[in-house]
């Protein structure tokens, strides 16, 4: 592949990187290194990969793409032609053909088109992962980057920004600044030094291709664009996209030698070509022409089934339905503990479980793309699993409830341990109640409030690390007079919305005591500024906080896991700052005026408040309270989520993208979802 030749690295870079000579730790040469072992790394995780090649992968038939999507300018006829020349693909080999098309212009884009489960994920994985591996492979290619497009939202980010963002999320490394305050992700994209591999472009809403063709028609740097032909019926015949290859099915002689192996299909075999014309036998057929569901028929025919139920199965059913029993086979055969002995006992998890958790997983998805528009969704994807995002299946009133209600419970509980061993009971049971039900309902508006505006990037994990060594005074300054403003005025936001709801609550009470007004005045007037002053406290203390966060290094590596830690050891901090901070000083300021006797309750309910509360409105704070405690609780997801998540991925059910998962096929998603779903509605049915 050819590229700018501005900046780009040489092969004596990529040597002197390698063996480890004192180079600047912040150079172009190291960054683009660093993300082609990243890219690498995760493409070597892939199940489905490694079967293609440890296996005999089924080859891949392509044709030019059609005209009316292509286009005439720039040769894109010829182009197209030519890389049909080679089918059908290797996808064992380098995929030269393709790469050829790169090294021959500096801004060279391609469409790969075909239907759902043809195989044009893992053609662009497969592409990826074999250019980087390349024998010739000297450094100065454009280093492909697979993008999933599901959670692109043309109509209010631009390409080149969301794949920038997307970068940086993924390899949090190139969020590093650079000269003229430019992270070096937005040095990669703008430059040229990637080529983008956006995949599933008919995996965005509908209503969204017209704006994301606009887009792709206005950009001028490498990429590969996968999709299905019918996503892209609004690119007009006399423009077209660019050139490309249309992945077509396989034929019968590729199936026969897939699946003669297993005797149990020979009958069936004979069947589909002694008697293709039989309605049946042609149905049967045409399932079995795309790659995914040759895959899952094999997965059929582990896990037991008999493959002559399938000819039974098509003389009353659709092809659909068809579909849905071979995509139905995956989940046992992948869980059943026979075929995967090897696997340790504690995460031998059933296939009837196994199924229900990835069920609600791909509902969650499924969830998400439908209320993509909603404001509480707008940087959500149908296909990235983000643990941060895993809990919002739930409606946003019952995320509130329990939110709200751990806080209450937590801090309301210490005021009244407390106030029971300094006064009477009753006294420590009311206090218990009122305060339960006042900062429940406070966190719980707070979250509902954070959660439609997303103040201050609520609930987004942070790209930064902490570290008390590692960065001079002068960038770790500059951090903090970043940080100030925005999370002051967060923490103001958060403070006067507390104080209304607070001291309304406060007011109501006394109303319904009969206390007189000017007191209900005071009591509210005293929390409407009391509030915002607790908001702007915790606001300038975690923006002090800031002076240990640093970028991550690019050594580090990134997956899931490591950015929930990497969360979790962030808000800990700040939490165990803040909240003492904020609780000594309210207590002090209440001791004064009214005694210790209020002023120690008071200090410790609000400090627990402000370190429970406050943690719940991160990303690392809802994942602990909606899916590591309330989601296990309610049987939707395991205990044990992330060894559940990582084990999928390993047995080839999902796999990882950067910082996320995602299922192996959007196909083998929408049926999860689709047999969770009638799973659930009889239970609900039941249950009223």
């Amino acid at each position: 592949m050819a590229g700018n030749n501005s900046g780009l690295i040489s092969t004596g870079e990529i040597v002197t990187i390698v063996s480890g000579s004192s180079r600047s730790p912040d150079t172009l040469a190291e960054n683009l290194h660093t993300l082609t072992q990243r890219v690498l790394a995760d493409l070597g995780q892939d199940q489905v990969q490694q079967q293609l090649r440890s296996g005999h992968p089924l080859p891949v038939h392509c044709r030019a793409a059609p005209e009316e999507l292509t286009g005439r300018r720039n040769g894109a006829r010829e182009t197209s032609a030519a890389l049909a020349d080679a089918s059908p693909l290797d996808l064992a080999g380098p995929l030269r053909n393709i790469a050829a098309v790169y090294m021959e212009k500096t801004r060279s884009q391609l469409l790969v088109l075909g239907r759902a489960g043809s195989g044009k994920t893992t053609l662009i994985r497969r592409f990826a992962q074999a250019r980087l591996e390349d024998a010739d492979w000297t450094g100065k290619e454009l280093v492909p980057v697979i993008f999933s497009l599901g959670s692109w939202k043309p109509n209010a980010t631009s390409l080149q920004d969301w794949l920038i963002d997307r970068l940086e999320r993924d390899h949090p490394f190139l969020a590093r600044r650079r000269r003229y305050k430019r992270t070096w992700a937005t040095e990669l994209i703008v430059m040229g030094h990637v080529l983008a591999i956006l995949d599933g472009f008919d995996e965005m809403a509908e209503d969204l291709y017209q704006p994301a063709l606009r887009h792709l028609g206005a950009f001028n740097l490498p990429l590969l664009l996968t999709s299905r032909h019918e996503a892209l019926r609004g690119v007009k015949p006399s423009e077209g996209l660019f050139p490309g290859i249309e992945l077509t099915d396989l034929t019968f002689d590729d199936c026969s030698a897939r699946l003669d192996a297993s005797t149990g299909w020979a009958p069936v075999l004979d069947r589909l070509s002694s008697h293709p014309g039989e309605p049946a036998a042609a149905r049967l057929a045409t399932v079995l022409t795309t790659p995914l569901m040759l895959t899952m028929a094999e997965a059929f025919h582990a896990s037991g089934g008999d493959p002559e139920c399938l000819l039974k199965l098509a003389e009353s059913n659709s092809q659909d339905a068809l579909e849905k029993r071979l995509l139905d086979a995956f989940v046992p055969k992948t869980y059943d503990p026979i075929l995967n002995l090897s696997v340790p006992k504690r995460r031998r998890w059933s296939a009837e479980r196994a199924g229900h958790w990835l069920g609600y997983l791909a509902t969650h998805l499924k969830k998400q793309k439908t209320d993509a528009q909603k404001p509480d969704a707008h940087v959500i994807g149908a296909q990235d699993i983000e643990w941060w995002q895993l809990g919002t299946t739930m409606s946003l009133p019952a995320r509130m409830v329990v939110s709200g209600g751990l806080c209450g419970l937590v801090s309301g509980t210490a005021v009244a341990l407390i106030h029971a061993l300094m006064s009477d009971p009753p006294a420590a049971l009311l206090s218990m109640f009122l305060n339960v039900l006042g900062i429940g309902l406070t966190f719980g508006l707070l979250h509902g409030f954070a959660s439609k505006i997303q103040v201050g990037g609520a609930f987004k994990p942070s790209r930064m690390q902490i570290r008390v060594r590692g960065e001079s005074r002068g960038v770790r300054s500059r951090r903090v007079r970043e940080s100030l403003l925005p999370r002051i005025g967060g923490g103001l936001a958060g403070g006067l919305v507390f104080g209304i709801v607070f001291g309304g609550g406060f007011a109501v009470y006394a109303m319904l005591m009969s206390y007189p007004w000017p007191l209900v005045a005071l009591l509210f007037g005293n929390w409407l500024v009391a509030g915002p002053l607790l908001g702007l406290a915790a606001g300038i203390v975690v923006a002090l906080v800031a002076w240990l966060e640093t970028d991550a290094k690019p050594e580090e590596s990134v997956s899931p896991t490591d950015l929930l830690r990497t969360n979790r050891t962030i808000v800990l901090v700040q939490a165990a700052v803040v909240g003492p901070v904020i609780g000594l000083g309210y207590g002090t300021v209440v001791t004064h005026f009214n005694g210790f006797a209020l002023g120690l309750p008071a200090g410790i309910g609000t400090g627990l408040a402000v370190t429970v509360g406050g943690s719940t409105l991160t990303a690392w704070g809802r994942w602990v309270v909606l899916v590591r405690l309330w989601l296990p609780l309610s049987g939707r997801l395991p205990w044990r989520v992330n060894a559940f998540l990582d084990d999928a991925r390993a047995r080839g059910v999902l796999r990882q993208a950067g910082a996320v998962y995602q299922f192996r096929h959007a196909r083998l998603r929408d049926r999860l979802a689709e047999a969770h779903r009638q799973h659930e509605q009889p239970t609900e049915a039941g249950s009223r």
